[in-house]
């Protein structure tokens, strides 16, 4: 049975993977918001998760996906909103002062987020992400791998870290949009465009691409084009090396 170390050196077989994360989300990350806001009654649960993150822990093939987001101002009133998301829960708060910076170093997510900076992607079950944020909040997207078993060379590898991070900074910029923070002049790649240049990229054509993605070859073309504009490329092929060399995907 092939082993794999976790980011604090911890050894796990391929079955132990899972449960460790669902028990790393569970008790630690499920209640991450009652350790950072004082005032319990401002908390909102819902046993609920996120489609966003269920949608691409499906499509990446990951064990799960989990989004904090701190101090958000909202700017219909002076107060801040807090955010943890997985994609089978939810919570969120709202407090007349941020939160300090203080009050998070002892989080484990942001221990892991710290761990993980400056390293290249690796086999642990588990890492996490700093996002692009657009003001004094913080934005961590943290995930889990699906591992490949020792021996099995068709199977799929794990997705790079850089894809994981694009789709959490449009995930992040729809948050802030949602408490009015205008995000119309960040430049960000949708999940679906990020597909269609990924298999463009892997030498498939717009109907292959469409096939794979289960879609149809118009709406393969619709996303290549908005990909296009929203690069400022004149080709596809402009625009596959632009998020190649900005390592947004993989080849």
């Amino acid at each position: 049975m092939p082993l794999y170390a976790n980011s604090t050196g911890e050894r796990y077989n391929q079955e132990d993977i899972a449960a460790y994360f669902v028990f790393w989300i569970f008790t630690v990350l499920k209640g991450v918001l009652a350790e950072i806001v004082r005032d319990r009654a401002a908390i909102v649960e819902r046993d609920k998760g996120v489609a966003f993150l269920s949608a691409t822990r499906s499509i990446y093939h990951l064990t799960d996906l989990f989004y904090l987001c701190v101090n958000i101002p909202r700017q219909a009133s002076r107060a801040f909103v807090h955010c943890a998301f997985s994609s089978d829960y939810a919570s969120q708060a709202i407090t007349p002062q941020p939160i300090a910076a203080a009050q998070l170093a002892d989080l484990e997510i942001i221990k892991l987020m710290q761990r993980g900076k400056g390293l290249a992607a690796s086999d642990a079950p588990e890492s996490a992400i700093e996002l692009t944020t657009r003001g004094h909040e913080i934005a961590i997207l943290g995930y889990s791998r699906n591992l490949p078993s020792t021996g099995a060379a068709d199977a799929e590898g794990p997705p790079a870290s850089a894809e994981l991070k694009t789709l959490g900074d449009y995930f992040h910029s729809h948050m802030l949009r949602r408490n009015g923070i205008d995000t119309s002049d960040a430049l960000v790649i949708s999940a679906r465009e990020l597909d269609c240049l990924r298999w463009v990229a892997a030498g498939k054509s717009a109907w292959e691409a469409s096939v794979i993605l289960g879609i149809s070859e118009r709406t393969v073309r619709f996303h290549l084009n908005s990909a296009r504009e929203k690069l400022n490329c004149t080709t596809t092929t402009q625009a596959v090396a632009k998020v190649v060399a900005q390592q947004l995907i993989a080849i």
